[in-house]
């Protein structure tokens, strides 16, 4: 058989090639070809670029609260593909350091800056895993552009700084961008404004109290205002804390699922031609899964050619509904009995994800 692996992340655990690299293993004797996946969130750089046959660079930046660190993302050619959770990150943060008012996206704006230091042409932005809601104001700020108060003070560029943009400034925007695309990829569905938008369905999860909330909706609402509203209420505008809206509003960015953004670049649709089976999957799935995951994104390929389309996960919820979508199978890797803490050895991992393989390739054979 000829089969196609695009597996991502087991996050914590295993990365996409590693997940991958098992799926081959397990699959012996048979055509593999191995495509390291991601959606747009955490690990999209590392994917694309061991898909590309890039590099990974090392550029120094700053991270969530402007402290100096050094910050790797892939250059492939004349593309560089950053992900914003490598400087503003959530996990950068301690607990105590979480507050999306405080925190700022400029850390990502300086990766950009060295990208097109470097030549790049067109840079795809990671939007997913970010600690700020900031609408990408700092990340702006590091291009070039200010954003000035109603008395025309130059505002500091954070969530908390939202209400108070009476003007945006771009007569200092880097001018090499005018020679570069900017893709902005997202890994969920949210607007930057509204009832289920950023502020509130993020904003708790990287510190902000019910006040925070409430005063970040708001200054997004009057920097959607004096920005251009539309943008703020598109699909996955939201990302990343109100990125997506900020590079699209401002740099005339285009948006895209991340997962679709990785695939097409990868051309996965003409590598997937002439294969018997697809395997995909990644650390859990569930319904959340189909709201434009990895696994929604290759079984929609894999459903359009009429190839079988198998996920395989270390959790699983919802198996019906998944397997409605269109999945011919979803498995999950783990024997029953095994602890949460043996699952997430990597080791294991990989020799359960091989055990899963052998024992689906066994009945497609």
């Amino acid at each position: 058989m000829r089969i196609i692996s695009a597996i991502d992340s087991f996050k914590g655990c295993l990365g996409s090639v590693q997940a991958n690299s098992a799926v081959k293993n397990g699959a012996e004797g048979h055509d593999v070809v191995c495509v390291p996946v991601a959606d747009g969130g955490e690990g999209t750089a590392s994917a694309m670029c061991a898909a590309l046959r890039g590099e990974m660079v090392n550029c120094e930046t700053f991270d969530p609260l402007m402290r100096p660190i050094s910050a790797a993302y892939a250059l492939c050619g004349e593309m560089a593909v950053i992900d914003v959770a490598a400087a503003i990150g959530l996990p950068l943060l301690s607990a105590d350091e979480r507050n999306p008012l405080l925190t700022t996206t400029y850390g990502v704006g300086v990766m950009i800056v060295d990208a097109l230091r470097r030549g790049a042409r067109r840079i795809m932005v990671a939007m997913g895993g970010s600690s700020t809601n900031d609408g990408g104001m700092g990340l702006l700020n590091a291009l070039g552009v200010r954003f000035l108060s109603k008395d025309g003070a130059a505002l500091p560029p954070c969530g908390a700084s939202l209400a108070k943009v009476a003007a945006i400034d771009t007569f200092g925007l880097d001018n090499r961008l005018s020679r570069c695309e900017i893709v902005a990829g997202y890994d969920v569905l949210t607007t930057a404004i509204g009832p289920e938008g950023c502020a509130s369905v993020f904003a708790p999860q990287k510190g902000a109290d019910s006040l925070m909330v409430t005063a970040l909706e708001a200054g997004m609402r009057n920097f959607a205002d004096v920005a251009w509203r539309a943008y703020f209420e598109a699909v996955g505008s939201g990302a990343a804390g109100g990125i997506g809206a900020g590079l699209t509003a401002v740099l005339g960015a285009s948006t895209v699922r991340g997962v679709d953004m990785v695939l097409d670049a990868c051309g996965f649709d003409n590598t997937i031609a002439g294969a018997d089976l697809i395997v995909t999957g990644e650390g859990a799935i569930d319904s959340q899964t189909l709201m434009g995951k990895t696994p929604m994104g290759v079984l929609e390929r894999g459903l359009r050619r009429g190839i079988p389309v198998v996920a395989v996960s270390g959790r699983i919820r919802e198996r019906e509904k998944l397997l409605e979508a269109g999945f011919a199978d979803v498995v999950c890797i783990n024997p029953d009995g095994l602890s949460p803490q043996a699952a997430m050895c990597p080791e294991r991992a990989m020799e359960n994800i091989s055990a899963t393989i052998a024992r689906i390739l066994a009945h497609y054979c």
